[in-house]
C-alpha cells in the first residue's frame, strides 16, 4: 500500500467527531477550540485523516512520520496515545484511532474533506503580478504587491523567491494577514528568486539601495519597512540612509552581529554547520541537509511545512549564491548605524531562537532610540501559523502600524 506523501497532498481541512484538521493553518480544532499539538502528532493525525479505514503499519508510520528514522515502541505509543487525548478519543474506547495488534493502527472515524478540486479562498485571490525596478548598476530587482493599504516593503531574509513563497501556506497566511490592513511589498534580493542572479555584490548597503530603486519605481516617499532575519540587517541599512522615508520599522528575528563576529570575536566551531548542511544537500531533491538546516530554524514546524520551506529554498537560489549569501550576514554587524534609526520601532524577537538569540534582538531594542522589544514565547526563529503566539504577534504588528503601539 503506498501512502500518498503529505508533500505533495492538496490543501485540505479533514472532519471528522467534532473535529477539524487543517494542513494549511496546521491546526487542529475539537469542539470549536485550537488543541495544542506537537508537530509529530499532527504529522501522525494528518496521516491517518488522509487514508481512513486503511492499516498503517508500524513501518509506514516510522516512514511518514520520523522519516525513516530508528524510533522505539514507547515513542510510537506516546505520540499515539497524545494523538486519542487530542481528538477526545482514548486506548479503551478507539471510537476514532484503532490499534490492531501486531498489525499497526487505523482511523475508524467517518472523515469529510474539502473538495481538493475547489479553490481555498486564499488561492482564489489573484496572483500578483511580478515586475521590475532597475538598480542604478542595472541589475533588475523583482518585487510583487498584494493587499491594501498603505505601503509596507518587506526586507526579507536571502533567499526568497517571489512566486514559490506565495503559494507556501506558511508564508502566504502571513502575506494574506499583513495584507488585510496594507499594500505588501515583497522583494527578491539579488541573487535570488526572480531578480538577476548573475550578481556579485550581495552586502546589506547594496540591498538597501535594490529595495530604495523599488520604493522608486513605485513613486513611494513614505512607507513603513518590515525587515526579518538578516533582511533586518537590510531594513537598518535602509532606515539610516533615507530617515525621511521610514514611517514605523518592524525587524522580525533580526540581530546586529552575525553569527562568526558576535561578542566581537570570530567565532569558531558549529558556527558553520548550517552552512555545511545547505553546500552538501542544495542539488539533491528533498535533501536530509537541507531540511535539517530548515529545522535548526523551526524546530517545532511539522513534517511537511519543514519539506515545504525547505524544497523553495533549494529553488530559490543558486548554492554558490546561497554561500556567499550567507558567509556575508554571517560576518556583518549593523552596530554602527543603529543610533542613526529615527523611525518609531518595534523589535520582535522569539525568546527560544537558537540560531540568533534573544540576546540580539535586545542589542537592537538598546541601540535604536526609543525602540520596544516584544517577546514572544517560541522556539522558531519567527512564529508558525499553528502557535498561539503567531496571533499575538500579528495583533502587535498590526496595532504598531496604525500608531496604536507607540514607538516613541
Amino acid at each position: 500500500m503506498i501512502l500518498g506523501p503529505a508533500l505533495f497532498s492538496p490543501t485540505m481541512r479533514y472532519r471528522f467527531a467534532d473535529c477539524v484538521l487543517d494542513d494549511t493553518a496546521f491546526t487542529l480544532t475539537r469542539d470549536g477550540e485550537v488543541q495544542s499539538i506537537e508537530p509529530q502528532v499532527f504529522d501522525l493525525l494528518h496521516l491517518l485523516v488522509r487514508n481512513p479505514r486503511k492499516l498503517i503499519s508500524r513501518d509506514q508510520l516510522i516512514e511518514a512520520v520520523w522519516s525513516g528514522r530508528q524510533v522505539s515502541d514507547s515513542a510510537i505509543t506516546a505520540r499515539v496515545a497524545a494523538a486519542r487525548r487530542a481528538v477526545g478519543d482514548d486506548g479503551k474506547a478507539q471510537s476514532i484511532i484503532r490499534t490492531v495488534p501486531r498489525r499497526g493502527i487505523q482511523f475508524v472515524a467517518d472523515v469529510a474533506g474539502d473538495d481538493p478540486t475547489a479553490p481555498h479562498v486564499a488561492d482564489a485571490l489573484p496572483r500578483p503580478t511580478v515586475r521590475y525596478a532597475s538598480a542604478d548598476d542595472g541589475a533588475k530587482i523583482a518585487y510583487a504587491t498584494s493587499g491594501t493599504g498603505p505601503p509596507l516593503l518587506r526586507a526579507a531574509h536571502h533567499p526568497t523567491h517571489l512566486e514559490l513563497e506565495w503559494i507556501e501556506p506558511t508564508d502566504r497566511t502571513f502575506f494574506d494577514r499583513l495584507g488585510e490592513t496594507h499594500t505588501l511589498i515583497r522583494v527578491d534580493h539579488r541573487g535570488c528568486g526572480l531578480s538577476d542572479l548573475d550578481v556579485d555584490n550581495f552586502s546589506a548597503a547594496r540591498s538597501a539601495e535594490d529595495l530604495k530603486a523599488v520604493a522608486d519605481a513605485l513613486g513611494l516617499d513614505r512607507l513603513a519597512l518590515l525587515g526579518c532575519s538578516n533582511g533586518a540587517m537590510v531594513a537598518i541599512e535602509f532606515a539610516a540612509r533615507y530617515p525621511q522615508m521610514v514611517s514605523r520599522l518592524v525587524l522580525l528575528g533580526g540581530y546586529v552581529d552575525g553569527r562568526s563576529v558576535r561578542d566581537g570575536e570570530p567565532q569558531s566551531g558549529d558556527r558553520d554547520a548550517i552552512l555545511k548542511m545547505a553546500e552538501e544537500g542544495w542539488e539533491t531533491p528533498d535533501s536530509a541537509f537541507v531540511a535539517g538546516y530548515i529545522s535548526v530554524y523551526l524546530p517545532t514546524a511539522t513534517q511537511e511545512q519543514v519539506r515545504r520551506i525547505a524544497r523553495d529554498v533549494q529553488n530559490s537560489c543558486p548554492v554558490e549564491n546561497e554561500i556567499r549569501g550567507r558567509e556575508f550576514y554571517n560576518n556583518h554587524s549593523v552596530a554602527h548605524l543603529l543610533a542613526k534609526v529615527k523611525a518609531p520601532t518595534l523589535v520582535l524577537h522569539c525568546r527560544g531562537d537558537a540560531v540568533h538569540p534573544l540576546s540580539e534582538g535586545q542589542k537592537l531594542a538598546k541601540g535604536i532610540p526609543d525602540a520596544q522589544l516584544a517577546v514572544l514565547e517560541s522556539r522558531n526563529h519567527y512564529p508558525l501559523p499553528q502557535e498561539e503566539c503567531w496571533q499575538t504577534m500579528m495583533s502587535m504588528i498590526e496595532d504598531f502600524l496604525a500608531g496604536q503601539i507607540k514607538g516613541r
